[in-house]
Parts: C-alpha cells; structure tokens; sequence
C-alpha cells in the first residue's frame, strides 16, 4: 500500500514538473511598470522599460486561434526562461493596451526588444516561427 501511494505522488509530481510554463497575465497597470509607461493624455515615446526582451500575446477568451497559440507561448516562455519574458493580454479586458498598438484581430503577438521599436505580428504561427522570430528581433538563439 505504502508503495502504491509513493509511485502515484511519483507520476503526480512528474507529470506537474512536465507541465508548461504558464503565461504571465499583463494587466494595463502592469504594463505601465514592466514594459511601457504611457499617459492616454499626451503622446510618450516609446521607451521599454524591462531587463529582458519581451512577447505580448493579445488575444480574447472566444478566439479558437488563440487557444491554439497558448500552449506554443507556454513552450517559448520555457525554452526561453530567464532569457524573454512572454506576457499575455485579454483584449476585452484591457482594451486601451489593444488600442495602443492598433491590434484589430487576434492572435497579435507584439516583439518587444530591449531597443527598437516594438514589432507586431499577427495571426497564428507554430513554434519554429517565434523561435525565428525570437532569433530575428531579439538576437537570442533557439536553446
């Protein structure tokens, strides 16, 4: 019995160490500390504020080519951990952030490097694509 219950903790906690990195929600809040403060009253020039290049994923509860992209996102924020940090954001919740890079389908997912100006991609791409990306806009090669 003792056994048994030691293997299942075994699998349990193998299997949640094999999980995906989740995505970290952006807030407008957030954004304003982490990636880029602006003010809607006056026009701020672009000046990113993080230590890592990012990826701001937009995307909506209801978009079926998001829920397709999450899961290549969680893979990216893994394989590129400690090196980009890939940030998501509900565009009915926060559409001022929407707004603020002209996003007007979804999935749009924003390259953020640590100078330069931010790139937008839209649309769904597999993994080879933002790992091409990453290589392109960022300089930071597939691990």
């Amino acid at each position: 019995m003792k056994k048994s219950i030691f293997l299942i903790i075994l699998m349990v906690s193998c299997a949640l160490s094999a999980v995906a990195k989740d995505l970290t929600y952006l807030s407008t809040e957030d954004f304003k500390k982490k990636v880029c403060y602006y003010d809607k009253s006056s026009t701020t020039q672009w000046k990113y504020l993080g230590d890592k290049p990012c990826l701001i994923d937009f995307s909506t509860t209801w978009c079926g080519w998001c829920k397709k992209l999450h899961p290549i996102l969680e893979q990216i924020a893994e394989q590129y951990d400690g090196q980009i940090y890939v940030y998501t954001v509900d565009a009915d919740k926060e559409p001022e952030l929407a707004a603020l890079f002209a996003v007007s389908g979804y999935p749009t997912v924003v390259l953020c490097p640590m100078t330069g100006s931010p790139q937008k991609v839209a649309g769904y791409n597999p993994l080879e694509f933002w790992q091409e990306a990453i290589l392109q806009v960022f300089g930071i090669a597939k691990p």
